[in-house]
């Protein structure tokens, strides 16, 4: 008598394959999430810099300086110095950007920030003591990593 073999995969196979596609999701997707966070905060960094580096230039156009007047904030005058960027959008991170005026009373440039958590934010430059991302050049980093605002710059409150 002959036995009689029917294809198809028993259900301790099939067990086995979901496992192991279980453990491969189970390290991947937390990494992926991590990726993505770090883009977030580092894209929410260059804008931030961006919109410095327009304020800059407004700034240097309009001669601040020290005991000259408070040039304020105009939108769609730093929009103009954007590429690709608004200063209204929220950042990529779903953080919102605090503008400040161009300059304050002694002619420096006020700084950019966005509330976005640090933590949140992924990698990039952040200013952990504060919760905030700031643009790079407004930071010390100190021996521990450990990122202090710098006290020659003014902040957008």
């Amino acid at each position: 008598m002959a036995t009689i073999r029917t294809r198809g995969f028993t259900l301790v196979e099939i067990m086995i394959v979901l496992a192991i596609i279980g453990l491969i999701v189970s390290i991947a997707v937390p990494a992926f999430l991590k990726n993505r966070r770090d883009a977030q905060g580092s894209a929410c960094n260059g804008q931030l810099d961006s919109i410095y580096a327009s304020k800059e230039q407004i700034a240097w156009k309009k001669n601040a300086h020290a005991n000259g007047p408070i040039i304020p904030f105009n939108a769609d005058e730093v929009n103009s110095y954007l590429r690709g960027t608004n200063v209204d959008d929220l950042c990529p991170g779903g953080g919102s950007y605090t503008i400040g005026d161009i300059n304050d009373a002694d002619g420096l440039v006020i700084v950019p920030i966005c509330d976005l958590e640090a933590e949140d934010g992924g990698g990039g430059v952040t200013n952990m003591a504060q919760g905030l991302h700031i643009h790079r050049r407004s930071y010390n980093q100190d021996a521990n990593g450990d990122y202090t605002r710098d006290t020659i710059h003014t902040f957008a409150n």
